[in-house]
């Protein structure tokens, strides 16, 4: 395990090094999810919204319930970006230096992902706490909620990131894969408008992303103090989501390692 936390360490800072060696990064990667959550609130502000979504938001709590939507969403963005600029370890030549070496492919990419997650969103992070904070009079929290809720977004980001650095990583359109994660994410995972006003099509496209199903659970013992019971069913995804994305991750790592073995190509598709 000391070995395992030792690559994800120094691939961290590897990645640190790359794209955050400049200050001037973490205001570029706070202004424009900034913009994007500003334009949503005063589009939202020129309706009436009480009653006319879902039960737990009403024109008080609207600002913290588009703020919970874009901080997670700055989490999960973070690692579709981080996996693009990792895709590009193919043309370095910097992904053969990690297959000859006796690293663990595993801590390789959990390592490129925990950087990207906490970095790239740490400002946007602690504007969303303030306004939160600013607003607690709006919403209701359950604490234990919260806490279990916050854990599993945490590893799941995580995950999903370093699901997404396997298939970046041995992939030949890494193109295509950045255009279908990255704003799809934030249309149909529920960051802007509520799941439960989506048309059955819709909403079956959001079951894709698990972000979807964090989201509504943090929104729900944030805003609604909602109990761990009444939302069983969405912990039990995530965990499963969890299992699947792990799994997957391990799976893709062999097949690709003896991919590249048999035919000396790390491009599996």
């Amino acid at each position: 395990m000391r070995y395992f936390l030792k690559v994800v360490w120094a691939e961290a800072v590897k990645q640190h090094k790359n794209y955050f060696n400049n200050r001037t990064i973490y205001i570029s990667l706070f202004i424009w999810p900034l913009f994007s959550f500003l334009s949503a609130y005063y589009s939202y502000s020129a309706f009436d919204v009480e009653g006319t979504l879902v039960s737990y938001i009403n024109g008080k709590n609207i600002l913290v319930f588009l703020m919970l939507g874009y901080m997670a969403m700055s989490f999960f963005r973070s690692v579709v970006q981080s996996a693009w600029n990792f895709s590009r370890e193919r043309q370095s030549g910097t992904l053969e230096y990690i297959y000859l070496s006796t690293a663990n492919r595993l801590a390789v990419l959990m390592g490129n992902a925990l950087s990207s997650v906490f970095e790239s969103s740490i400002v946007m992070l602690i504007f969303g706490l303030l306004i939160v904070f600013s607003n607690c009079d709006s919403i209701n929290v359950n604490t234990i909620g919260v806490s279990i809720v916050l854990l599993l977004f945490i590893i799941m980001a995580l995950l999903w990131g370093v699901f997404l650095n396997a298939c970046f990583l041995y992939s030949r359109d890494t193109d295509f894969l950045f255009t279908i994660l990255e704003e799809p994410m934030e249309i149909f995972a529920g960051v802007k408008v509520p799941i439960a006003i989506f048309p059955a099509w819709a909403k079956i496209i959001s079951l894709i992303f698990p972000l979807t199903y964090v989201l509504e659970a943090l929104r729900q013992v944030l805003l609604n103090g909602a109990s761990i019971s009444s939302i069983s069913n969405t912990i039990f995804a995530c965990v499963a989501i969890i299992v699947v994305l792990l799994s997957a991750t391990l799976i893709t790592i062999v097949v690709v390692e003896k991919h590249m073995r048999k035919t000396g190509n790390v491009v599996l598709f």
